[in-house]
């Protein structure tokens, strides 16, 4: 045990820092601080400069390692291109966690195994960890994680590791501390009091994943890279040699093609490499396989507002984390799910979703009710992990490969939202290397002394002063300057008024979110080209309520037609996409679950018929739905003198209802059978059976169900 804590202090960094997590200070060479070469540059200027320029460098894939790379590349003085088949980081970067862990779980592994490798990925991710606190202060801050501990014995185990993790961190970074088994339910009051022996707090880093790949790309920009979003490969380019020398791209949204030519491709496209590769190599072997998670997003009462929870050991066996982020709850699991097939589409499932709902059942309080209506949306993605080989055997972190490949171009495969910076700072020393490359800079910058577009001049109570000095409502104001950083003043420059005596601009999009329309137009200049951009990763509604997303689609997209000159059509058109995407994506709540209806009704047909015309009275807006409340003012019409809320409160929980405070048809006649006709032990024996009915199939969730077809993310 010694030895381990000897090693853990030599791999821990000894050097002075700042900040949450402390800033390790490194030496770079001798080459004074880059300066942003411009304003960013528009789209258009980009692809003029594709037809024009040779470049040192192409990167293919525009996620968080390839955004990386071109940022990396950029600060050094080469010229740089980056496209993006989609739009930046709309695959695994935008469909993360939310944090940047240290490694926790390799730092398990490090000490049961005494894995040299293991204890290196815990060193660099929590250096990692401080050097993009640096990077995006605006963007990135601590959030304290709570440890449950479950058996006296556990407490000596997690304290020593939780020493080590923090012995391995730059100084400055917060230390953890024990709480009581009272003291840990005062903080996060639904755990099992049963079940708990005491639990420790610890610190984590927190970011807006897709805002951080999108300021990533665009400060790449600035320093002079020209990247263009929604540009798909077609092919490589080859020399007379037969070495890669550029691609072929094809803008998406005008099909216009484009040479461009560099002296060096990388390839980062994440779990998609090996199809890039094979573009290189009819015969190249896979470089990369790929492991599926997903998340749920429900209401902010499932965890407290400043704390998360991680439990790796749960009592039934499997791990889970809730965390807060925005207002909302994620809930999600940390084991890997190897179980999709490479062919399988990249949508959620409702297998997905009861798996965590059913974890988040035996995780908390039974007295607290876990409702699948409580399911706001619902994301997950292919996380890239590199194939065993000799290759990445002989790594120093085992958890990447950056291969060159027989016709020379560069494959980048695996890493994590902790270790961007650092695969991109190697994935461009190797472009260097094999290249032949001279950049103005050898050694990187983007540990020490560069901060990405809107971290310089920010402070966190720089919201004050668009409260103060332009009139806006704190929420909007905090918003927009842990979005934009110091350029949040330009967001507010532009904000329209609002009308009313306070605040006096910034128009809502919506009364629950602090989006305004002004991040319409912004989010257009920072290279938003559809309207699922818009929603999706400018603004994050789409990841956290997918049906107020649903609301605000004509009001954003009517902003930007106005901004972008769409005709009616191509504004129709966009609406309809985002709305597939909004069904398949995330769990958008649709009118096709009749398939999912699995409690008959216990009613004879004319009084099926009497209740769905009632319905229908009550469904004014013909939107398929009808409050709670009107049901109520129903149940007195039809002669229930003092509606029992208890009862229907007990009611809602047994029919599993889809969505908050609304019910559908099915579900309105399973209430109405119940409570009107009095058979409310019914839905309570049909809902056992079918929970055993699932047991029996071997499997907890056996079907695999398209979320547009299961009921939705509601």
């Amino acid at each position: 045990m010694a030895k381990i804590l000897q090693m853990a202090v030599m791999l821990g960094s000894s050097k002075l820092g700042h900040g949450a997590f402390g800033f390790d200070e490194r030496h770079t060479d001798s080459a004074p601080v880059p300066q942003m070469k411009r304003e960013l540059p528009t789209r258009k200027m980009c692809l003029e400069a594709f037809k024009r320029t040779q470049y040192d460098i192409l990167i293919i894939g525009g996620g968080a390692v390839g955004s990386g790379c071109a940022l990396d590349a950029a600060t050094r003085g080469l010229k740089t291109a980056l496209v993006e088949a989609n739009d930046f980081g709309s695959g695994t970067s935008s469909k993360s966690s939310k944090l940047l862990h240290g490694g926790l779980r390799d730092l398990e592994q490090a000490i049961s195994r005494f894995d040299v490798a293991a204890f290196r990925r815990v060193r660099c991710s929590l250096q990692e960890r401080s050097h993009i606190g640096n990077l995006a202060p605006h963007l990135s801050q601590p959030v304290p994680i709570l440890l449950p501990v479950h058996h006296w014995w556990e407490a000596p185990l997690y304290y020593l590791k939780l020493t080590i993790y923090h012995l391995m961190a730059p100084r400055g970074t917060k230390s953890f501390q024990y709480l009581s088994s009272d003291e840990a339910l005062e903080v996060f009051p639904m755990l099992r009091q049963r079940e708990l022996f005491g639990a420790f707090v610890f610190y984590e880093g927190q970011h807006d994943d897709a805002r951080m790949c999108l300021s990533v790309a665009l400060t790449a920009a600035r320093y002079g890279a020209d990247i263009c979003n929604h540009m798909k490969v077609l092919r490589l380019i080859k020399n007379k040699e037969g070495n890669v020398a550029g691609a072929e791209a094809v803008d998406q949204l005008t099909g216009k093609k484009y040479s461009i030519r560099a002296k060096v491709v990388v390839n980062a496209t994440g779990h998609m490499s090996d199809s890039l590769r094979q573009m290189e190599d009819s015969e190249a072997k896979p470089l990369c396989t790929r492991s599926w998670s997903s998340i749920i997003v429900l209401p902010r009462f499932y965890c407290p507002e400043d704390v998360g929870v991680f439990d790796p050991h749960t009592p039934n066996g499997r791990s889970i984390f809730f965390l807060p982020w925005q207002n909302h709850t994620l809930v999600g699991s940390s084991d890997d799910n190897p179980g999709y097939l490479p062919d399988q589409d990249t949508q959620p499932t409702e297998t997905d979703v009861q798996s965590l709902l059913d974890g988040i059942k035996h995780f908390v309080s039974p007295n607290f009710d876990v409702r699948r209506c409580d399911v706001l949306a619902v994301w997950g993605g292919f996380k890239p992990l590199p194939v065993q080989t000799d290759s990445l055997h002989h790594t120093r972190l085992k958890n990447h490969v950056i291969q060159l490949g027989p016709r020379n171009m560069i494959s980048i495969v695996g890493g994590t939202w902790s270790s961007f910076r650092a695969l991109s700072e190697k994935t461009v020393n190797a472009a260097i290397r094999h290249g032949d490359l001279s950049p103005l800079r050898k050694n990187s910058v983007t540990a020490a002394s560069c901060k990405l577009d809107g971290a310089s001049g920010w402070s966190p109570n720089m919201f004050i002063r668009l409260v103060q000095d332009f009139g806006m409502e704190r929420d909007v104001a905090v918003h927009l300057s842990n979005t934009y950083g110091s350029n949040a003043f330009k967001v507010a420059v532009n904000a329209d008024s609002s009308g009313m005596a306070w605040p006096i601009v910034g128009k809502r999009l919506h009364s629950e979110f602090p989006y305004i329309e002004a991040e319409v137009k912004q989010g257009v200049r920072d290279f938003a080209c559809t309207l699922e951009d818009m929603v999706a990763r400018r603004l994050r509604v789409a990841f956290l309520n997918v049906q107020v997303a649903q609301e605000i689609l004509p009001q954003v997209a009517n902003i930007m037609a106005k901004e972008l000159n769409w005709s009616r059509d191509q504004t129709k058109r966009q609406i309809r996409e985002t709305q597939a995407f909004l069904n398949t994506q995330m769990g958008q709540l649709t009118n096709e679950n009749a398939s999912q209806m699995n409690i008959p009704i216990k009613m004879s047909v004319r009084q099926v018929r009497k209740f769905a015309g009632q319905f229908r009275q009550l469904d004014e807006n013909k939107t398929g739905y009808v409050s709670i409340a009107n049901c109520c003012k129903a149940m007195k019409n039809m002669g229930v003198k003092e509606v029992p809320v208890d009862l229907m409160h007990n009611v809602l929980r047994d029919i599993d209802v889809h969505a908050q405070g609304k019910v559908n048809l099915y579900e309105f006649l399973l209430l109405m059978s119940a409570i009107v006709q009095g058979d409310t032990e019914y839905l309570r024996y049909a809902r056992l059976y079918l929970d055993h009915k699932k047991q029996m199939q071997g499997s907890d969730f056996p079907m695999v169900v398209q979320m547009e077809r299961a009921g939705g993310g509601l």
